[in-house]
């Protein structure tokens, strides 16, 4: 496995989703990879905190360029 594909499947891994040999692969590769260790636990440390913060409410003049802004990307591809 690349570190291309370990990226492109973390969501599966730290969401408990994809195959027992997806999640393997994952594991024996960021085992061997200090970049994928590193880019794993970054983005563990991440959620942890986002997990914890308490919800807020977002000012609508912020939610609307955010939702204009996707709209525009999905448009284009």
């Amino acid at each position: 496995m690349e570190c291309k594909e370990v990226t492109a499947n973390m969501s599966c891994y730290i969401d408990g989703d994809g195959s027992d040999e997806l999640r393997q692969a994952l594991r024996e590769h960021v085992a061997q990879c200090r970049r994928c260790q590193v880019v794993f636990d970054t983005t563990g440390q991440m959620l942890g905190i986002v997990r914890a913060a308490a919800p807020f409410e977002v000012p609508l003049a912020v939610s609307a360029r955010l939702y204009s802004r996707l709209e525009k990307i999905f448009s284009e591809t």
